[in-house]
């Protein structure tokens, strides 16, 4: 339950060896290779750094330079191709899934799309040119309907001299904007019919109009239906078309075996090489990350400590001649971010979600996932606390968790909790006469829950000052651990400052008067010396800090600032008295509808108010408490340990989506 622990892989191998090693490092998908913090080529800035170590392994780092391959993979090229092939076999690419591909053989050579390419696109082009025919002659012969019984010769429209013949179809539109201007028509339209796709029309212009009609006809989007010049009357054409339309859906049939025996011989082709595709798109980019001698290859990257021995045995099989060694995290240079990879078990790993949408640990930092689960699950329990709703979360966190993943997790956990308080408070679905309240009833108990709650919060900010101090030391911000309102400095100040508030409330009447005034004095005299720190802290931590930057004191921001850090202690607080109101609040809202519910006077009526007041709860309520129980682990505890200034842990692997 913890950051896991990199490691700075070295590896140095002979250039002739360089792709079937990348190649395996990619397949792998364990190494971290770049940050935002750093610049493009990360090896490079990398080995400036660590001309000894790479010394030892033989290679000369000062002539050294960017690796720069011979990139015969056209890209650009092959991924046109597959986008063919995949629009060919109606494949969605965010549809396939990595497992599916692992088990293909992807060796064969990229060229091979070149002969598929060539065999879809001559099926591609029967498909266009039969889909293009049918429509040619569907078109005709719903013109030709009008025309069926007719034994009128189509050479004789075709052959008028003196009249120009025209047939063909205009949209609903069209034909409303044709019927308001007849008169400038210098012609004779005949309207056939109409169909699906608009009205059919024949038009009669004599010959020295025909350029204007064609100016008119052009302005109505005319679809022209051209008929063919031959002796045959309506009739028999109508007839023919349909032998045809018979023909080319004959014809169609043909093309989809074909294609589906198309798909059956080469579909799984296709995938493995998209597999290749992805693999040798990552390989590229990994290859700019590298640094290159003369007869060698160099490549650094972040490995986690889980990873290094399966990394290296895959690389020293690879390739027998590969040096790879693995550096301590300590040993690499501070202007280099190592990514944060957390590892938690099974139960608090759905919180890591949470933790990251506030901000990346730093990988220097402690975990915050286990203390944020653990008291966010105590915080959510205390303040909705109820058995049989609880149970309807756990039941919900079980249906959604394939669909929402690790959220309907958290929706189990906070239910669990849920389900726990509720016992503590002998409620289920509100109602408080089934189960007796194990530890207490918080409507009848209002100032113990009250204070206890504030009691939970002020422990829980303790544990986070013992945190914050871990991770300033993990960091070596020895000033900000001595002198910030964060660190012991502002510790002290905090317990004196309850020590205080404890003295005046509660120990008074047990260490009589003059034992009271001594605690007064002393936690006062405490206050004034810590504060006296925090206020100095630019100075003081200067003295600690190596930085050239060091912090200016501002006796006016200073003193700002210490003001805000009071209230802040005041405030810190007091914000857990919600998680005890809001407990309060659950057992009165649904006092409120079984309120309801008897004011109805029925049976059915009070359980209708009852089943809807737990409705709106579990809805309602259950969202705001969901929010608030963050707002405090946000604002009231990650203050005060969790700095979050990390980058997450990005390992290079083939970009195609996994079973969930």
């Amino acid at each position: 339950m913890a950051v896991e622990k990199m490691k700075m892989m070295n590896l140095v191998a002979l250039k002739q060896d360089t792709h079937n090693i990348l190649r395996e490092i990619v397949l792998n998908g364990s190494i971290h290779i770049t940050n935002s913090s750093n610049s493009s080529n990360f090896t490079m800035r990398y080995m400036d750094t660590q001309i000894g170590e790479f010394a030892k392994m033989g290679v000369d780092i000062n002539k050294i330079s960017p690796y720069i391959s011979e990139k015969v993979f056209k890209k650009k090229k092959y991924k046109d191709l597959l986008d063919e092939m995949f629009t060919f076999f109606d494949i969605r690419e965010d549809e396939i899934v990595l497992e599916n591909l692992q088990s293909l053989n992807y060796s064969e050579k990229l060229k091979i799309l070149d002969k598929i390419s060539e065999e879809s696109n001559r099926i591609k082009n029967l498909e266009e040119s039969n889909r293009y025919a049918r429509a040619k002659v569907k078109i005709l012969l719903n013109a030709l309907e009008y025309f069926y019984n007719d034994n009128i010769k189509i050479s004789e429209f075709m052959s008028l001299k003196h009249i120009k013949f025209n047939m063909g179809q205009i949209s609903k539109n069209s034909w409303i904007k044709l019927k308001s201007n007849y008169e400038n028509i210098k012609g004779i339209v005949v309207h056939l019919g109409s169909n699906n796709h608009g009205e059919t029309l024949m038009i009669f212009t004599p010959s020295m109009y025909e350029e204007s009609t064609e100016y008119f006809l052009r302005s109505l989007s005319f679809d022209r239906i051209d008929l063919p010049n031959i002796d045959m009357s309506f009739k028999d054409l109508n007839v023919a078309k349909k032998k045809q339309l018979i023909d080319l859906e004959k014809e169609q049939e043909e093309i989809k075996k074909e294609k589906e025996e198309f798909r059956k011989k080469y579909l799984q082709d296709i995938l493995a090489l998209y597999y290749r595709y992805k693999i040798i798109e990552k390989i590229e980019e990994l290859e700019s990350h590298m640094a290159q001698s003369k007869n060698f290859v160099l490549l650094s990257a972040f490995v986690p400590e889980s990873k290094i021995d399966e990394i290296k045995n895959l690389i020293e099989k690879t390739s027998e001649s590969a040096l790879v060694y693995f550096s301590e995290d300590v040993t690499v240079p501070s202007i280099f971010k190592i990514p944060t990879k957390l590892k938690n078990n099974f139960i608090l790993r759905p919180f890591e979600a949470l933790v990251k949408m506030y901000s990346i640990p730093d990988y220097k930092e402690a975990d915050p996932t286990p203390f944020f689960a653990i008291t966010y699950m105590l915080l959510f329990g205390m303040m909705f606390g109820d058995v049989g709703q609880g149970l309807v979360f756990v039941i919900a966190g079980n249906l959604l968790a394939r669909k929402v993943g690790e959220t309907a997790k958290i929706i189990q956990r906070i239910g669990l909790s849920s389900v726990f308080f509720g016992f503590m408070y002998g409620s289920v679905f509100g109602i408080e006469d089934i189960l007796p309240a194990i530890l207490l009833r918080p409507m009848e108990d209002i100032n113990t829950i009250l204070i206890g709650t504030i009691t939970i919060g002020i422990i829980m900010i303790i544990v986070a000052y013992f945190i914050g101090f871990y991770n300033l030391k993990a960091r070596n911000d020895i000033g900000n651990l001595y002198f910030d309102k964060n660190g012991i400095s502002g510790f002290i100040f905090y317990m004196a400052f309850l020590l205080l508030i404890l003295n005046i409330t509660v120990l008074k009447s047990y260490v009589g008067e003059s034992g009271s005034s001594m605690l007064v004095i002393i936690s006062v005299a405490i206050m004034i010396v810590t504060s006296t720190l925090m206020f100095m802290k630019p100075k003081l931590a200067g003295k600690f800090e190596k930085s050239e930057h060091k912090e200016e004191f501002s006796p006016v921001e200073s003193g700002f600032e210490m003001f805000e850090t009071i209230m802040g202690f005041f405030s810190n607080t007091l914000s857990f008295i919600r998680v005890g109101a809001f407990a309060i609040n659950h057992v009165g809202l649904f006092m409120a509808f079984h309120a309801l519910g008897q004011m109805i006077g029925t049976g059915v009526g009070n359980i209708l108010m009852i089943v809807l007041g737990n409705i709106v709860i579990l809805g309602l309520e259950g969202l705001i408490v969901f929010i608030q129980a963050i707002r405090l682990e946000y604002y009231e505890l990650f203050s005060k340990y969790f700095k979050g200034d990390g980058i997450i842990y990005s390992p290079l692997h083939v970009d195609v989506r996994t079973q969930k």
